[in-house]
């Protein structure tokens, strides 16, 4: 088959265009990002209970008193593995309140109070935390229990809420570290389309990214490294978690899904099972 003058320059000029596209979400033109990935345990580790099947009774240690289960619980979690853990919260009459980490049917265990926020902050030495809120009188409350600064210092105190705890926290000062599920998924979303041309959308700037497992790959333009300098420079926290369930995150419940996931990748990855798959990363 022979061509026009005309139609190989048609030609010439889509495998320039196409060629150039391509070179400009290269990956590999990009560095090699520093630093490794930090695991988000979802929630605590499941913790040693007696013969009778109660846990307050043999894990009652922290601080003198029966919050110690809750704590140490979540403390088992940070040493398998995890840079961070999700604390979930909810008010009640005393005011507001870690939700409690694990089942059980003994009485002991059921009359336990719950551990409050500063009880939880300061048992957990190590990991950075997820905290867990719904609607601004609960972000009121978190914010006031933590040691100042509570939104101020980086990847310590990290706040999930709605809507209205985004509004609270950001009018107190504009923070980096509060997010909603729904933002963070948008930013992914918002991506996809402005990352065409290299750029990361507002929805994303100094804040939240939520990818799932099958965000993955090269429609997340630039993906890895191009990506990841990208996000690097708009101050964007990456999460990466296997789905979103009713509005809710969940994490990797496999360890062949670390796969799927490039060696450069050096943001959050949420998982389900942190004893299990903690070990399994850092092999």
């Amino acid at each position: 088959m022979t061509f026009t003058r005309k139609q190989t320059a048609v030609i010439l000029t889509l495998a320039a265009v196409i060629f150039g596209f391509t070179l400009f979400q290269a990956s590999w033109l990009a560095d090699n990002p520093s630093g490794k990935p930090k695991l988000v345990a979802d929630h605590a580790a499941e913790p040693v209970r007696d013969s009778a099947g109660c846990v307050a009774s043999a894990n009652s240690g922290f601080g003198g008193n029966t919050v110690g289960s809750d704590v140490a619980a979540l403390q088992v979690a940070a040493g398998s593995g995890a840079s961070a853990i999700r604390v979930t919260t909810i008010v009640t009459d005393s005011g507001l309140r870690a939700a409690p980490q694990f089942e059980s049917s003994c009485a002991a265990d059921k009359a336990r109070p719950l551990a409050t926020v500063a009880e939880v902050r300061s048992g957990l030495t190590r990991p950075e935390i997820f905290w867990q809120v719904g609607g601004k009188a609960a972000a009121k409350q978190l914010v006031a229990s933590l040691p100042k600064p509570a939104i101020d210092v980086a990847d310590q105190n990290i706040i999930i809420g709605d809507d209205a705890t985004a509004s609270y926290i950001n009018g107190l000062r504009p923070s980096h570290s509060v997010f909603s599920i729904a933002t963070a998924s948008k930013c992914a979303s918002d991506y996809r389309l402005s990352g065409l041309w290299g750029s990361v959308p507002a929805s994303c700037r100094n804040g939240t990214m939520l990818l799932t497992i099958d965000d993955l790959g090269f429609t997340l333009w630039g993906w890895p490294n191009r990506f990841l300098a990208r996000m690097k420079d708009a101050n964007v926290r990456l999460v990466i978690a296997e789905d979103v369930v009713d509005g809710q995150i969940k994490g990797l419940t496999d360890v062949n899904q670390y796969g799927d996931i490039a060696n450069s990748f050096n943001g959050y990855i949420w998982v389900d099972n942190i004893e299990e798959l903690g070990p399994a990363l850092r092999r």
